[in-house]
């Protein structure tokens, strides 16, 4: 076989290696619909047919330690908050009735079991907690929703109570 003939395999080799690894690390649906997220990476609030309410970034996940006089112990063994990064679009009303709540807020381990849900309680000082509540038009947002879990790892969920049944959710790995 000719070294041109053996050349010309070599770039349909490495196109058939990258096929076949995209295809093995591509995202797979999660079993509840929700849309996975990267730390860091925008997502888009929206429902089908309408315009973009906000764009969120989920900055970290992190174990943190209640600061604040009084503060009860979690019940599953950890408080973790998770960062939020929230900025409203200028079609975003107050009056369309989304905004986000610690409830909207789970984690799961790895095989997909309940560890914890988002809180309100008195552990962290209020100015670090992102809002529970109507937000304004083109307004930007940054705080922590408190999550009480059994895991300091796994996965965080967010499912708004808020929006039509088309929007499942988005899930990021922690």
């Amino acid at each position: 076989m000719s070294y041109a003939r053996r050349w010309a395999r070599f770039p349909v080799a490495i196109a058939a290696a990258g096929l076949l690894l995209a295809a093995c690390s591509s995202e797979q649906p999660s079993p509840d619909g929700t849309t996975s997220a990267r730390l860091g990476r925008q997502i888009e609030i929206r429902s089908s047919g309408s315009p973009t309410l906000a764009t969120l970034w989920l900055d970290s996940v992190v174990a943190v330690d209640c600061t604040e006089p009084g503060s009860l112990p979690p019940n599953n063994g950890h408080y973790l908050a998770a960062t939020i990064v929230l900025q409203t679009s200028e079609q975003y009303q107050p009056d369309s009735g989304w905004w986000m709540s610690a409830a909207d807020f789970a984690t799961e381990d790895k095989d997909g079991k309940a560890t914890g849900k988002g809180i309100v309680t008195s552990c962290l000082p209020e100015h670090r907690y992102l809002p529970d509540d109507f937000y304004l038009s083109d307004s930007g947002y940054y705080g922590v929703v408190l999550i009480d879990s059994s895991s300091v790892h796994g996965t965080l969920t967010y499912k708004p109570h808020n929006l039509p049944n088309d929007v499942t959710g988005w899930h990021w790995e922690f």
